[in-house]
C-alpha cells in the first residue's frame, strides 16, 4: 500500500538515530493562536478508485486539513493527533481498529522499526494548535499546502502552524493516487493532484475567514510541481511556494503539458532547493537537464534560494521526525535551524506576495549572517519578470 511512499527518500539511510527529543522547531509563533480542524469532504466529479467497476466507483475523498487564526485558549495538541489522520485519509468509512492497523503499519514501514523509543517522544510533543478551536472574526489570505508523493496532510505541519500564527489560513490534503493510495510517478498523477489543489481552491471561497483573493499554492517535492500546473490553470492563484518542488527535475514531462506555457505564467515564485548534489550521484539518479523552468518563467519574479544544508527530504518535518536519517557532516540542530529559516523565507515571501509587505520581498535576500545563520549556509538569486 505504501511502497510508493519512498520515492523522495532518496537520501534515507538505514543508521538509527539515539536523539530522544522531539524535532526543535526553532521559530517563535506570531501573534494569532492557531486551531485546527479536519473535513472529510469528496469530489463527486472524479471517482476513486478510478479503475473501479462501474458500480464500485465512489466519489473521490478529500481528507481536507485547516489551520487558521483561533481564539485563545483550550489544551493543545500533540503530534500524535497529526498522526491519527493517516488512518482514514483515503477511506472516511474504516472503523477505528482498522485505522489503528494502517498507522501502524505506516509507522513500522517509515522508522524500519528501529525507533521506538524516539517515536514515542515524538508522538507526545505538544504543539501550537488547538483541536475545534474557535475561529477568529475577520479575513485572512490563504495558503494551500500540496504535500510530496503519496504523503500526507501533516507533512509539514510545524509550517503551517507557523502561517497559521501570523494570519493565514492553511489548507491541506492529502497525496493521493487516482486507483489507490500511493501515486505513481507520472503526470496523470501529477495532474489528478493538480486537480485536488483546484478542488481546495474552490472549497476557500466557502470558508468564512479565507480572503480567496490572496491565495497561495505551496508544495513539497512532487506537490512543488502539481502546485505548478495548477497555477497554469487557475489564475485564481496568486502566488507559488516550491519546497525542493520536482517542476525543476522534469522539463522532458512538462514540454509535453499544452496548457503549461511557463512564459505565460504570470504567478510569483518562491523556491527552496536543496544543496546540489555530487556528480557521482547525479550519475546513479541521472538528472533532467534539458531546460529549467524557473529560468523560462520570464513574466514572473522567481526567488530561489539553495539551501546548503538541507537535502531533499528535509523539507519535510514528517521525515526529519520519524524517519531514520542520518544527517552526515550536519547536526540535527543545524539541520533545524536551516528548516527554520526555510519556514521563515515562506513567511516573507507570502507576506510579500499576499500581503503587499515589500520587506518580506527584501528579506529574502539578506546575507544568512543577517538572519542569524552562517555565512555560504544559502545562496539567494532572484529573477525579475521581464516587461
Amino acid at each position: 500500500m505504501f511502497r510508493l511512499f519512498a520515492f523522495i527518500l532518496l537520501v534515507l539511510v538505514g543508521a538509527p538515530s539515539h536523539a530522544q527529543q522531539a524535532f526543535p522547531f526553532y521559530n517563535k509563533p506570531g501573534s494569532f493562536a492557531v486551531g485546527f480542524r479536519v473535513v472529510g469532504q469528496v469530489d463527486p466529479s472524479r471517482s476513486y478508485p478510478a479503475n473501479a467497476p462501474e458500480g464500485a466507483r465512489k466519489p473521490r475523498p478529500i481528507q481536507t486539513a485547516i489551520w487558521y487564526p483561533a481564539a485563545k485558549g483550550g489544551k493543545p495538541m500533540r503530534y500524535d493527533d497529526y498522526l491519527q489522520l493517516l488512518g482514514w485519509d483515503d477511506d472516511f468509512t474504516r472503523s477505528p481498529a482498522e485505522r489503528d492497523k494502517v498507522l501502524a503499519e505506516w509507522l513500522t514501514f517509515v522508522s524500519e522499526g528501529k525507533r521506538d523509543a524516539q517515536l514515542a517522544v515524538e508522538r507526545k510533543d505538544v504543539r501550537w494548535a488547538v483541536r475545534d478551536a474557535k475561529a477568529l472574526p475577520g479575513k485572512y489570505p490563504v495558503v494551500i499546502y500540496s504535500p510530496s508523493i503519496s504523503s500526507n496532510v501533516f507533512e509539514n505541519a510545524e509550517m503551517m502552524e507557523f502561517l497559521a500564527s501570523h494570519g493565514y489560513v492553511v489548507i491541506a490534503s492529502p497525496a493521493l493516487g487516482i486507483d489507490e493510495r500511493g501515486q505513481q510517478n507520472d503526470l496523470a498523477h501529477a495532474e489528478a493532484q493538480a486537480a485536488d489543489i483546484r478542488f481546495l481552491v474552490n472549497y476557500a471561497q466557502s470558508l468564512p475567514q479565507a480572503d480567496a483573493s490572496r491565495l497561495a499554492v505551496a508544495g513539497f517535492s512532487w506537490g512543488g510541481l502539481a502546485n505548478v500546473l495548477a497555477a497554469a490553470q487557475d489564475e485564481r492563484i496568486k502566488a507559488l511556494v516550491c519546497l525542493d518542488g520536482t517542476v525543476r527535475y522534469r522539463h522532458a514531462m512538462l514540454e509535453k503539458v499544452p496548457y503549461l506555457k511557463p512564459e505565460q505564467l504570470r504567478t510569483p515564485l518562491l523556491y527552496l532547493a536543496q544543496r546540489p548534489p555530487p556528480f557521482e550521484r547525479g550519475l546513479k539518479h541521472k538528472p533532467d537537464h534539458s531546460g529549467s523552468i524557473l529560468q523560462k518563467m520570464t513574466g514572473a519574479d522567481v526567488y530561489l534560494l539553495t539551501m546548503y544544508a538541507m537535502e531533499h527530504v528535509y523539507f519535510g518535518t514528517s521525515y526529519l521526525r520519524l524517519d531514520p536519517l542520518d544527517f552526515g557532516d550536519y547536526s540535527r540542530e543545524e539541520i533545524a535551524q536551516s528548516y527554520a529559516l526555510s519556514a521563515r523565507y515562506v513567511l516573507n515571501f507570502l507576506n510579500g506576495a499576499l500581503k503587499g509587505e515589500r520587506s518580506g520581498f527584501a528579506y529574502l535576500m539578506k546575507k544568512p549572517e543577517q538572519l542569524g545563520m552562517p555565512r555560504h549556509s544559502v545562496d539567494s538569486q532572484f529573477f525579475a519578470a521581464r516587461p
